[in-house]
């Protein structure tokens, strides 16, 4: 999942938290494995103060999913202030997404047996 939201903003909008929710019920259905949450805030160079946008989009995002029942301990963040080529399109639009979250398996013994369950579907969501 990723997300733009207002520059200089760090809350989760309500439309994501939804999606961000969905997600985790979708990985609920994972058989005998826990959620494994990726946080991963970005912010824009041009944002003002990026560095603490992006810990705290972080926090935000973590403090979400927790509420949503992934673990403490199971969680990394990816933190990321965009440079001014990564923040534009191929035609030279700005293009920022400042959330993002992947939501992976952890399976006791490795995930293989995952692969041919029916009940596991790649999913692959992108909020615009």
């Amino acid at each position: 999942m990723e997300s733009k939201i207002p520059l200089n903003s760090v809350e989760i909008p309500n439309s994501d938290r939804v999606k961000i929710a969905e997600m985790v019920i979708e990985a609920r259905t994972w058989p005998d494995t826990q959620i494994r949450g990726v946080v991963q805030p970005a912010a824009y160079v041009h944002e003002r103060n990026p560095e603490e946008l992006v810990k705290k989009r972080g926090e935000n995002l973590k403090t979400y999913l927790s509420q949503l029942g992934i673990r403490e301990e199971n969680f990394w963040i990816e933190p990321h202030v965009l440079s001014e080529e990564e923040a534009h399109d191929s035609s030279g639009n700005l293009d920022i997404h400042q959330l993002g979250v992947t939501l992976y398996p952890i399976c006791e013994g490795g995930c293989d047996r995952l692969c041919n369950d029916p009940r596991v579907k790649p999913v692959i969501k992108a909020i615009g």
